[in-house]
């Protein structure tokens, strides 16, 4: 312990107090920006984790969302295969008109 070292070197040399004081008071600083360090370093590391994480929730999202895009698509596109109207699929399919115009153009 800190106190006891302390206690010893006073004992064997007394007239060194103060210097003694000093280097345990540099010892007690060291030791609070050690802790503050290590508490940024946790800080950092935990945010880098959580924002991975939220980035892969949203990246799975979006990928879902794309998948329904792709799969309306593909309905639509089959839709427009069998011969049924724009205003049908878009109302089936929730796929805007102008949309179902530009993937029938795809066909052609």
């Amino acid at each position: 312990d800190e106190e006891i070292l302390i206690e010893c070197i006073e004992k064997i040399l007394p007239e060194r107090r103060e210097d003694l004081m000093t280097l345990a008071e540099k010892w007690r600083r060291e030791g609070i920006e050690e802790g503050i360090r290590k508490g940024i370093e946790q800080g950092i590391a935990k945010g880098i984790e959580q924002g991975i994480a939220k980035g892969i929730e949203q990246g799975i999202a979006k990928g879902i969302e794309q998948g329904i895009e792709k799969g309306k698509e593909e309905a639509a596109l089959n839709a427009l295969q069998k011969g049924l109207d724009i205003e049908t699929i878009a109302e089936i399919t929730g796929l805007s008109v102008e949309r179902i115009e530009e993937l029938k153009k795809k066909l052609n």
